[in-house]
């Protein structure tokens, strides 16, 4: 499960939004408390997805997750878990109850999609893992959005996104190419035979493969001479390339200047001597995809 294990460096990432902050004018610790993160494993409702349950637990998926994210200051405690949804494929953030919860069905459906994955060039766990580590990303934005009060303009979901890319390219070029590979691969699959209709339009989430490009131009408008692949392969066009390195930086602006200042400067400092930077290993080239959640 080495691959869920690099999401533990996500919280280098949060280093890397709050240096930024030791230039500029000192200002108020961010409210609340630290290791407020919270993981658990429900048993699942069906016989066939015990295996699923298993493989999170012995990848310690959720322990490493909330230590990764244990510098941020919350002002309430927030919940991840693995559950049984009744047959529905899908993970969401529930304010009421401060829950992110991750369904084993839709689990199983990334295990499934990910035996593919390797004749495209892509090591089934990292298709798997890259999945489950985007989502886990992706699902948490909102909590944080939600718990820190941070102001949004534009949908929801996009900036969710945004938010998760982010933290996966601070943390390393190596890192963010392992997990991105495997989201993607995971969007493409879902995308697949896909028929549009009116309520694709409608719905909150982008379509698929627009989100896809909005990762992608993330991406390359972080590192365009380490992500120069991208384009040159025609994964991104270059007219959206143009643009990406100003779009990047705008999403590191907000990160900067609305979620560093929870973070504890201590607790960071102790989770970067715990998860030192390794050097980043050649990555996997993304796949064009577009997965709704």
């Amino acid at each position: 499960m080495r691959s869920l294990a690099l999401v533990s460096l996500v919280a280098l990432a949060l280093g890397e939004a709050a240096a930024g902050e030791k230039r500029a004018a000192p200002k108020a610790p961010g409210k609340g408390r630290t290791g407020m993160f919270f993981g658990s494993y429900e048993p699942p409702t069906k016989p066939e997805h015990e295996h699923l349950r298993d493989r999170l637990r012995k990848a310690r998926a959720l322990e490493q997750f909330s230590e990764a994210l244990s510098a941020l200051r919350l002002p309430e405690p927030l919940r991840i878990k693995f559950a049984s949804c009744d047959g529905e494929s899908n993970a969401w953030y529930e304010p009421s109850d401060k829950t992110v919860t991750f369904c084993y069905e839709y689990v199983a459906d990334l295990e499934q999609a990910s035996g593919g994955a390797a004749a495209h060039g892509i090591p089934a766990e990292v298709a798997f893992m890259g999945g489950v580590a985007f989502v886990l990303l992706h699902e948490t934005s909102h909590a944080l959005f939600d718990l820190l009060e941070v102001p949004i303009l534009g949908r929801e979901e996009d900036a969710a996104d945004n938010v998760a890319a982010f933290l996966l390219l601070s943390a390393g070029e190596g890192i963010a190419r392992r997990v991105l590979s495997g989201a993607t691969w995971m969007y493409l699959q879902d995308s697949m035979g896909q028929k549009l209709d009116e309520s694709d339009f409608s719905d909150v989430h982008g379509l698929g493969s627009q989100r896809f490009y909005n990762v992608l131009c993330i991406a390359y408008g972080s590192n365009p001479q380490s992500f120069q692949g991208i384009v040159a392969k025609g994964y991104l066009p270059k007219e959206r390339a143009e643009s990406c390195g100003e779009e990047f930086r705008q999403v590191a602006y907000a990160m900067k200047k609305l979620v560093a200042p929870n973070v504890d400067a201590t607790e960071r400092v102790r989770i970067r001597a715990a998860h030192k930077r390794p050097s980043d290993a050649p990555g996997l080239q993304a796949q064009p995809a577009g997965r709704r959640h």
